[in-house]
Order: structure tokens, then C-alpha cells, then sequence
């Protein structure tokens, strides 16, 4: 059985006339210890989808499942690391994690409890910093909290919605391989969303592509079958990671080239009719009181199609 499965999902916004789907016939299955990426173009539907596994939303058609069970709500059992870090400004490295183990593991001794925070602050490489404020953090430090409040809580599944966007490119590198490792060591299950394809390969053992269809939907998976540990500086070279990149490029690439933005108006031309200014009689509405109106002849609409 997969740890998460998605089975005909479809998520819209709105109402009635100004609706519009998001989503559409989602199928997801993803098994215990995989790295799956997600990656599409901004604006495709990524968070929408994330929030479905999460159970931040409902789908409206179709279900989310965690090891067999329907997703309702949200649970400590899937961890959620947001693009924006979401820590407590007045609490320290140290207390923002503690905030999610106190209140997780509510029946552990505080010994246990102040342990369990010290490794996963050991784990992201932040015991230096674990009595500092977020303000005293660079970028890339407060989204090492954010993972480590997240995997602290011992999830089933680590949802990470975009979670290195806000950072530099030389930040963004380092983090990627610094996940990676965390993964290695631990196996927790992995669903990373991104817009970066070179990170998506980089990072996961499955790949998928969210296609711009409007609405979205799931293309075909694609195996990363790339050894472990992935170095940067050679991974460039390697003709799998060129063919892989190729691949999921032209993928996204021709999905979008197939999504055509159609709308239809209907316009309503001027009420004034043009004037002939050609001869020594010009601008004869003068000597009428005005221009001479459209309507006075007939009313007339045009149907403009984009």
C-alpha cells in the first residue's frame, strides 16, 4: 500500500460563474522512503496540490489518502515546511523547535524533549546559533530551523511547499545538498514542490511534472537513476542528468506550447461616428451642436475573439 495516494483529485476556486479548476483528474502514489519532486511552472497548481496531501484543502472531487486513510484535516503525521520559514520572531532557534516537540510529544520527559531538540538542531549544522533570535539568522539559517522544527515532530511525510525560492542561488545550493544528506541518513518520505528543474533532478529519485493545462494535471513520473551521493560539479557533465533535463524540459515545454489562452468579449464601439475633414466644409458638427452620434443610425456591437 503507498504511504500517500491521490486518486482522481480535482481542486477549483470560486463561485458559480467565476469558478475556476485548478486541478483536474489528479493521480499521485508515492511509497514509503521515496524523494518525489513535483515541478511545474509558477502559478500551475504546485501549492494547491501540496495543500491537498497536507489537508489544508479539500479536493472537490476524488480523495487524498495517508496509508489508506482519507486526508481531512491537517496532522503531525505530515510536516509542512513553508516557503516563508514561519517562525516565532520572539522565540530562539532552540524555542521554535521546541514549540512542535513539547507539543507533539507531550508524554515525554523534558530530558527527553530537550534531547530530541538538540539532534535536530545538530542536524542542520545550527547548534552555534540555538539561542539566537530569527533576526540574528541569515535566510538560509531560518529555513535550517523551519526543517528541523519539521522533521523534529517525526512525521510520516515531509511536504516542503517551494522551500528554497526565497533564497540566493550559492544559499539555495548548499541547502539542496544539506536536505539530501538529511534524507539519506533519516529516509523520511519526501514531497518536494519546486519550479527549478535542475533542482528537481538534483534532489529526488522520482520526478514528476505538473502539466499547465489549465487545469493542471500530472504527466508521466520519471525515475532519477543517478548514484547517491550527487556531486554539482560533475553532475552537469553526466549525459543521464543532460537526458533527464532534456526530458522534463521538453515535457513542460510542450505542455505549455499546447495550452492555448482563449477569451471572449463583446465590445461596444464608440458612440461617435468619424468625421470627413478632407474638404473646406471640415469639422461640420460645429454647425450642428456636436458630432453627429452613433446612435442616432443604429447601435453596433463587435465579438472580438483572443
Amino acid at each position: 500500500m503507498p504511504l500517500i495516494e491521490i486518486k482522481g483529485a480535482s481542486k477549483g476556486y470560486g463561485h458559480n460563474g467565476s469558478r475556476s479548476e485548478v486541478l483536474k483528474n489528479i493521480n499521485l502514489s508515492v511509497e514509503e522512503g521515496e524523494f518525489v519532486v513535483i515541478v511545474g511552472y509558477s502559478g500551475s497548481g504546485k501549492s494547491t496540490l501540496i495543500n491537498l496531501i497536507s489537508g489544508l484543502v479539500k479536493p472537490d472531487a476524488g480523495e487524498a489518502l495517508i496509508e489508506g486513510r482519507k486526508i481531512t484535516e491537517p496532522g503531525p503525521d505530515r510536516g509542512l515546511v513553508f516557503q516563508n520559514y514561519s517562525l516565532l520572531p520572539w522565540l530562539t532557534v532552540e524555542e521554535n523547535i521546541a514549540l512542535a516537540v513539547d507539543e507533539v510529544f507531550k508524554e515525554w520527559t523534558p530530558k527527553q524533549r530537550k534531547e530530541h531538540v538538540a539532534k535536530h538542531i545538530a542536524m542542520v549544522k545550527l547548534s552555534h546559533a540555538a539561542h539566537k533570535l530569527p533576526k540574528e539568522l541569515s535566510g538560509g539559517m531560518r529555513q535550517r530551523v523551519s526543517v528541523a522544527r519539521t522533521l523534529a515532530m517525526n512525521p510520516k511525510v515531509l511536504l516542503m511547499d517551494e522551500p528554497l525560492s526565497a533564497l540566493d542561488a550559492l544559499t539555495r545550493a548548499t541547502l539542496q545538498d544539506e536536505i539530501s544528506e538529511i534524507w539519506q541518513s533519516n529516509k523520511t518520505t519526501v514531497i518536494w514542490i519546486t519550479n527549478d528543474p535542475d533542482e528537481a533532478i538534483l534532489v529526488a529519485d522520482k520526478v514528476i511534472p505538473l502539466l499547465p493545462t489549465a487545469p493542471a494535471t500530472l504527466g508521466e513520473p520519471m525515475l532519477i537513476d543517478l548514484e547517491r551521493p550527487r556531486d554539482r560539479r560533475s553532475i552537469n557533465h553526466d549525459p543521464k542528468f543532460k537526458k533527464l533535463r532534456t526530458q522534463l524540459i521538453t515535457t513542460l515545454l510542450d505542455a505549455k506550447g499546447r495550452t492555448k489562452s482563449k477569451a471572449t468579449m463583446k465590445l461596444t464601439l464608440p458612440d461617435i461616428l468619424p468625421e470627413d475633414i478632407t474638404n473646406k466644409n471640415a469639422l461640420p458638427f460645429l454647425n450642428r451642436g456636436g458630432p453627429k452620434r452613433r446612435n442616432a443610425d443604429k447601435r453596433e456591437e463587435v465579438e472580438v475573439t483572443a
